[in-house]
C-alpha cells in the first residue's frame, strides 16, 4: 500500500468508524501529506524512527511552535497506529517521542462593558443589527465555537424549554441553556424581513446569508471585525474571544467548574480549569487598577 492510499484509508476510518469531524479530518489530512512530502517515501512500511526524528527536528529548526508539534506528531503516531491495527506494519517508529510540553496560557477574553459595546455597536447598522446581535448574543450567551455557531439548524433551538442542541468535536452533542436574551435576539433575527424570506423547514441552518445559503466562517469574521472597530475596541477579538469571554464570567460569577465543562463541551475539565487561572489573573488586575494603595503608588519599605 502506497503512502497516500493509506492516509486516505485512515481518514476514512477516522470519519466513519470514529466521527470525526470535518475539520478535524481536514488537519489530519494536511499534517500527514505535510509528513509524506518530506519523507519522499512512497512506502509507509519503510519509514524508520530515524527517518521521523529528522522531520522533527527539521520543523523544530524552522521555529514551528510545541502545540504545531505536538499536534503533528499525534498525527503521526494515529497514523502508524492504524497501520499496525491493519497488520502493515509491526511497530510504531513515532512510539518513542514525547509530545513537547505546551505552556497553558490565558486566554483574551472581553470585559462584560465590552461586550455591552459591541452589542450596542450591532445596533448602528439597522439592515444586519439583528442578525450582528444574534451572533454576539450566541456566542458569547452560550459559548459557542465558530464551527457550532454555523453548522446550528433551526430545529436545535428549544425556546420554551430554553436550551440548543450543539454538535460539538467528534460530532458529540450537547445542551446548552439558552438564555432570556439570546432567545429574544434569535426571535427577532428569524422574524426579520431578510432571515424570514428564507423560511425553510427546521432542518435549514439558523444563519444564512442574502441567497438563504448557509453564513460562511469567512463572513462571520469580518462582521465580527466590524462591530468590534465600530465599538472602539482595540485589542484583538475574533468569534473565539466571546466564548472564552463566557467561560471566565461563568466562573467569576461563581458557577460550578463541571458545568462550565459540560457547556463548553470540553472532554477534559484540565482545558477548563485554564479560565479559572485568567479568573485569578482578573483579580489582580482589578487589585491593582482599583486599591486605594496602588493608585497611591504605595511601596513597601
Amino acid at each position: 500500500m502506497d503512502f497516500r492510499t493509506a492516509i486516505e484509508d485512515l481518514l476514512q476510518s477516522l470519519k466513519l468508524e470514529h466521527g470525526l469531524s470535518a475539520n478535524s479530518i481536514s488537519a489530519y489530512r494536511s499534517d500527514l501529506n505535510e509528513l509524506m512530502t518530506a519523507l519522499a517515501i512512497q512506502v509507509p512500511t519503510s519509514i524508520k524512527a530515524a527517518d521521523l526524528n529528522k522531520y522533527f527536528n527539521h520543523l523544530a529548526g524552522l521555529g514551528r511552535k510545541p502545540a504545531t508539534l505536538a499536534r503533528k506528531l499525534s498525527a503521526a503516531k494515529r497514523f502508524f497506529d492504524y497501520l499496525i491495527e491493519r497488520g502493515t506494519i509491526k511497530q510504531n517508529p513515532a512510539a518513542g517521542y514525547r509530545a513537547p510540553k505546551i505552556a497553558r496560557y490565558h486566554p483574551d477574553y472581553l470585559s462584560v462593558e465590552e461586550i455591552e459595546r459591541i452589542l450596542t455597536a450591532a445596533d448602528l447598522n439597522p439592515k444586519l443589527a439583528l442578525r450582528d446581535r444574534a451572533v454576539i448574543e450566541l456566542l458569547y450567551g452560550c459559548g459557542l465555537r465558530i464551527s457550532e455557531l454555523l453548522d446550528l439548524r433551526i430545529g436545535s433551538l428549544e425556546f420554551e424549554a430554553g436550551f440548543v442542541k450543539v454538535t460539538g468535536k467528534g460530532n458529540k452533542q450537547r445542551l446548552v441553556p439558552l438564555g432570556k436574551f439570546a432567545g429574544e435576539a434569535v426571535q427577532k433575527y428569524l422574524d426579520s424581513p431578510g432571515r424570514a424570506g428564507f423560511p425553510g423547514d427546521s432542518s435549514r441552518y439558523l444563519l444564512v446569508n442574502g441567497r438563504g445559503k448557509r453564513f460562511s466562517r469567512v463572513g462571520l469574521w469580518k462582521a465580527i471585525k466590524r462591530l468590534v472597530v465600530r465599538a472602539g475596541i482595540t485589542k484583538i477579538v475574533t468569534p473565539h474571544t466571546f466564548r472564552h469571554s463566557f467561560a471566565t464570567h461563568l466562573l467569576a460569577g461563581g458557577a460550578d467548574l463541571r458545568s462550565v465543562q459540560e457547556m463548553l463541551g470540553h472532554a477534559d475539565i484540565t482545558t477548563t480549569e485554564i479560565y479559572t487561572q485568567v479568573d485569578q489573573g482578573y483579580i489582580v488586575a482589578e487589585h491593582r487598577r482599583h486599591h486605594p494603595r496602588e493608585l497611591a503608588g504605595f511601596r513597601r519599605q
